[in-house]
């Protein structure tokens, strides 16, 4: 019996609904988890799957949510926070007070080979996480799910996520720092990961890195909008602190969440350090097809509306 839990979220609805169409797991072994059984997705109700309130927030909901499974797949706490990892550990202590053996834990693509090296704020609780894992007698596979394509606007500066048919405006991207990631889709994660849920016994201990076909950094994403849609695209790479400001006094986010700014900038540290240019076969051969990256998703991200 295997237990989902973030199956409203980009990644855990993709894993779901890859699950359900391809028909890799029986819905008999599988139990959802959720903190909003209403948000569960139709398609689960209808294949009858069994339906458990689970809070992250709430570990006591947590424990009777998790009894009778065998494995636990735990999409990260959505939060950039180094405090999520203790949602994660509280999940972690009811899994394994309910029983549970193995927990497929997703992890992200920064932090470089191992992602236990990171410098971006947003991994420290992944790696937290881990370590507090590892150390639990449980088993456990760890997915480093690669970073978003569809994700490239934050990247760039908290552009808008469309483009308007007629707009001939200058685009200006303003960044802290610029380097290669290997950008993947969604749909691509998902599938990837339902596939390593399917078996994920024969993964027991390791550490899998999902991750685009290759490399492009927000440079290379400013040439390709140029070609898709004709628009110039400047970017002014300007160094963390100088970054900030510009966002705050844009005021690119809210003034309430300017939190969000600090948090993104130290994205852009690991990407300045390498932590985002791992590209890795093993997404492929779970696919039985090429990943696909922003080279590959620059129609359906760009072309105007």
């Amino acid at each position: 019996m295997l237990i989902l839990t973030g199956t409203n979220g980009n990644l855990g609805s993709r894993v779901l609904d890859t699950i359900l169409k391809q028909k890799l797991i029986l819905p008999s072994q599988l139990i959802i988890s959720s903190s909003n059984a209403n948000n569960v997705s139709p398609a689960a109700k209808d294949a009858g799957i069994e339906i458990r309130e689970g809070d992250f927030t709430s570990p006591d909901s947590l424990a009777s949510s998790f009894r009778g499974a065998d494995a636990l797949f735990l999409v990260s706490y959505p939060s950039p926070s180094v405090d999520r990892w203790l949602h994660h550990k509280a999940a972690i202590d009811a899994a394994k007070s309910a029983g549970v053996k193995t927990i497929i834990y997703s992890s992200l693509m920064f932090g470089g080979k191992t992602g236990l090296d990171s410098i971006a704020g947003v991994q420290q609780a992944h790696i937290k996480t881990i370590d507090y894992l590892t150390k639990t007698g449980l088993q456990y596979v760890i997915v480093r799910e690669g970073i978003y394509a569809e994700s490239w606007w934050l990247y760039a500066g908290f552009q808008p996520r469309d483009f308007k048919k007629g707009d001939t405006s200058e685009i200006n991207f303003v960044i802290p720092h610029d380097g290669p990631v290997s950008w993947v889709t969604w749909d691509d994660l998902g599938e990837a990961t339902a596939k390593i849920l399917q078996n994920y016994e024969k993964y027991i201990g390791q550490t899998l890195n999902l991750t685009g076909p290759r490399t492009s950094t927000i440079g290379d994403i400013a040439k390709l909008i140029e070609k898709q849609i004709g628009r110039k695209v400047k970017v002014d790479i300007v160094g963390r602190k100088q970054a900030e400001r510009y966002h705050k006094e844009k005021k690119s986010v809210p003034e309430s969440n300017f939190w969000v700014i600090e948090s993104w900038a130290g994205w852009h540290d690991g990407i300045a350090n390498g932590e985002t240019a791992i590209v890795d076969p093993l997404i492929g051969e779970l696919l039985g097809k090429p990943s696909r990256g922003i080279e590959e998703m620059a129609d359906s991200l760009f072309t105007p509306e």
